[in-house]
């Protein structure tokens, strides 16, 4: 036998329904068996407020002159308002008595409550009928008839059976229900059918019941065929007038379905709770009210990670572990979670009850309503990360960090390089690049050791960092070198007060091992946007100024010009060098934007050869160019510009950006080749390249030291369909004849006589004279190096027709030029 009392109830309706044919046997019992009529009114009023849950009973009974009453009264309160309803007990159209009763529950004429009440009171107006007359209780009988036949035809089987459990009635209901025919199970045991040897001992426990008693449980019986199934069983005795039970009644419902139903819910639920409990995670789960996140379950990893008990929680809103600290980008990503009721990940600081900081991975998830259309609640997932992410940031720092002096490593350095170079950019501001060498820091290593030099690091880095701001940046390139990023610099002055600064540092002695040791310093210094405007490029030139620092007696300070360039590439075996470099591609174009005046669109670009050397980086054409000339290579190197230019002006044209004319350098060297027309014609048949959209820019006095020579080039190029464009003019000694003489299409107004245009009358003059002559002989105007919107519009008024410079756009890759020329077509 499997019998199982669980907590559950069925609906408030369906269970007083049940409770109603239980109390059928109390109710018979004392109507019928009771020989006095104040013992049978009493006792029908104590079942009512006992049995079936009625706040109070009375029964006021009419004797004629007078009346008396029969009452009793629960000892609960009333849960709400209480209803009160009067029944007249009449018999034969004469009134016998009024029944009274108070509930908290439905009483109104539409319920089952009052029906059946009703019932009881016709049963009990002939109970007081028989009492108090002597008329036949025919009927009485009528009315039992009715009443026994309400019992046959329930939804509920119900079943009699004599003192030892042998069927004597039953009605459709079990039948249909077993399967049994009733003449099939009359004698038989009905209760349970399940075998088990536990069925006496309950069998025990009901036949030791007694008057107003029940037992209830469920059930697992066989039907006919067999099959198993469950069913809700309460058993009441009848007794006789001496209290011995005669008769066992029993209401059985089929619960099968419900009860595998709440069986699985019991068992999720069960495994749900298991899971909460055992998460090494935190849960937490807060209401979802617009004005109320207030937390109503937390599990134990809640209170391990958090060192907060779930009562000391419970109430409060989640937004508590934060604390004081809201300036976390993450938290307005769960705030708009929550707006939204949607899921959310963030990783917050939250502060532990002692106060020590944890980081959150927290994931928050709606929970929505039994029909999926409101949220009510959140989980919210809290994973203690800050193992993993200290961990992170250790790597991280390691990773950017130089691990003896705790400076920034060169990983760091160039992020920081290009960040202040962009900050720089958008504020109008300079930055400093300055690359510091100790001077000979070998001798400290073999006369003190190894580890009396890295104590000097240490120490050159404290001092170092003293004596630039919070905002600047120190870096170890590695062995004695390290290097100083100065941010927001106003006047590029600045870069020289903080490198004698940084001497005078130096000067002191540092104490090593109980020892005074002196060490000086050489530094380097280059400026953006004065001499490059990328990391590598500062770098390059900050190192070639600080080798001259080097050479000539150390311990100073020297800032970049570019005629130092010349004599530092040249220590790198220039001519093997760059040959390598047209061998292994190195060699790259940048181009920077044409800009026409009257329309402000981008109508050509200039191509400027660069080269990225393995070992140094980026190498400016002012260091390798005149060198290239020099040596001759200058030829290959030219030709394999104009190449390179044809081929990306197809690209270009292919993509959708017609019409650009590209400009490139020809070098006096390369122009003084005799079969100059033919190598570029055979340069614009192997790349498809158009002539019309190609310039040759020549020098100023590149094209004037030999006349006739150069009318004859020049024309032997026109005829190949390019044009042909004098560069650097005004810086030579042009002819007003010559100029008529020569096909020439554009002039270039040297960017010596733009700096100061906007400023300078005498430089505007010459300007405004040279685009005049210009225009007068039929040519296009090219202004270089122009800088500010000031020298723009002046040009503009001028009368030129071109210009380029920093204020247009710098010299880019192709990617970078195809991009802006798409941005501003597009504007």
């Amino acid at each position: 036998m499997a019998i199982v009392d669980p907590d559950l109830t069925l609906d408030a309706e369906t269970q007083r329904l049940e409770e109603w044919y239980l109390l059928l046997g109390e109710l018979s019992h004392c109507l019928w068996y009771t020989a006095e009529l104040p013992e049978m009114l009493r006792g029908f009023c104590r079942i009512l407020v006992q049995r079936a849950g009625y706040l109070c009973a009375e029964v006021e009974l009419d004797l004629g002159d007078k009346s008396e009453i029969y009452r009793f009264r629960a000892d609960r309160q009333a849960g709400k308002e209480t209803k009160y309803l009067i029944l007249p007990l009449q018999r034969y159209g004469y009134a016998l008595a009024q029944l009274r009763v108070g509930a908290d529950f439905d009483l109104s004429e539409t319920g089952d409550a009052y029906n059946i009440l009703s019932r009881f009171a016709n049963e009990l107006a002939q109970a007081i009928h028989s009492l108090s007359s002597t008329h036949e209780h025919h009927d009485l009988q009528d009315n039992m008839e009715m009443l026994a036949l309400s019992v046959q035809q329930s939804p509920f089987a119900v079943v009699i059976t004599n003192a030892d459990g042998e069927l004597e009635y039953g009605n459709d209901s079990f039948c249909r229900i077993s399967g049994y025919a009733l003449n099939e199970v009359l004698g038989k045991h009905v209760f349970w059918n399940s075998g088990d040897p536990a069925d006496e001992k309950v069998m025990r426990i009901i036949k030791a019941l007694k008057v107003g008693e029940h037992w209830q449980g469920d059930v697992l019986s066989h039907r006919k065929d067999g099959t198993a199934y469950w069913e809700r069983q309460m058993l009441s005795p009848l007794c006789n007038a001496d209290g011995q039970i005669t008769h066992l009644i029993a209401v059985k419902q089929d619960i099968t379905d419900s009860k595998f139903q709440l069986k699985e819910v019991e068992q999720a639920l069960l495994l749900r709770e298991q899971a909460l409990v055992s998460s090494s995670n935190g849960i937490m789960i807060t209401r979802s009210d617009e004005t109320d996140h207030s937390i109503v379950y937390v599990n134990p990893a809640f209170e391990r990670i958090t060192g907060y008990t779930a009562q000391e929680v419970i109430g409060r809103e989640g937004r508590f572990l934060v604390r004081e600290d809201l300036a976390q980008p993450d938290l307005e990503e769960i705030r708009s979670a929550l707006r939204e009721k949607r899921s959310g990940c963030a990783l917050l600081r939250n502060y532990r009850k002692d106060g020590t900081q944890f980081w959150n991975e927290l994931h928050i998830s709606p929970v929505k309503d039994a029909a999926g259309a409101a949220t009510t609640h959140f989980v919210s997932v809290i994973n203690d990360v800050s193992e993993r992410v200290n961990y992170q940031k250790e790597l991280e720092y390691q990773a950017t960090h130089d691990s003896l002096t705790g400076l920034a490593n060169r990983n760091l350095l160039n992020d920081r390089i290009t960040q202040a170079i962009a900050w720089a950019k958008r504020q109008d501001l300079s930055v400093g690049l300055m690359l510091l060498d100790l001077d000979h820091f070998k001798l400290i290593n073999d006369a003190s050791g190894h580890g009396a030099g890295d104590e000097m690091l240490k120490q050159v880095a404290n001092r170092l960092s003293h004596c630039v701001r919070e905002t600047d940046t120190v870096a170890r390139l590695g062995g004695d070198e390290f290097v100083i990023i100065l941010t927001d610099l106003p006047e590029t002055g600045d870069v020289d007060i903080v490198a004698e600064k940084i001497l005078t540092a130096l000067a002191r002695p540092f104490e090593i091992n109980g020892h005074d040791v002196f060490v000086t310093a050489s530094i380097g210094i280059s400026l953006y946007p004065r001499d490059g405007d990328h990391g590598e490029i500062l770098l390059r030139y900050a190192d070639i100024a600080m080798y001259r620092v080097k050479e000539h007696g150390r311990n100073s300070v020297r800032q970049f010009i570019p005629e130092m360039g010349v004599t530092a590439i040249s220590r790198l075996n220039m001519e093997g060098a760059l040959r390598r470099a047209l061998e292994r591609h190195e060699l790259t174009l940048h181009y920077q934007p044409k800009i026409e005046l009257a329309t402000g669109h981008i109508v050509g670009a200039e191509a400027l050869v660069r080269w990225h050397h393995p070992q140094i980086g980026l190498i400016h054409p002012i260091e390798f160019i005149p060198l290239a000339e020099e040596t001759g290579l200058i030829l290959p190197l030219g030709e394999w510009v104009l190449a390179e230019a044809c081929r990306q002006q197809v690209s270009w044209k292919k993509s959708g950006m017609a019409d650009l004319k590209i400009a490139v350098n020809m070098s006096p060297r390369q122009f003084r080749q005799e079969d100059l027309s033919e190598r570029v014609a055979a340069i614009f048949t192997e790349t498809g390249a158009d002539p019309s959209n190609v310039t040759l820019e020549l020098t100023e006095s590149m094209v004037m030291q030999d006349v006739n020579s150069t009318l004859v080039a020049l024309r032997a190029l026109k005829n190949l369909g390019l044009s042909i464009s004098l560069d650097d003019f005004g810086t030579g000694y042009s002819s007003l004849s010559y100029l008529r003489r020569f096909p020439i299409d554009e002039l270039k107004i040297d960017k010596s006589f733009i700096n100061d245009i906007h400023e300078n009358p005498d430089d505007a003059a010459i300007a405004s004279a040279i685009i005049a002559m210009a225009l007068s002989l039929s040519l296009s105007v090219v202004a270089e190096g122009v800088e500010k919107k000031e020298q723009a519009e002046l040009l503009r008024k001028m009368g030129c027709s071109q210009v380029q410079g920093y204020y247009f756009g710098r010299p880019m890759d192709a990617a970078g030029f195809a991009t802006r020329y798409r941005e501003h077509i597009n504007e």
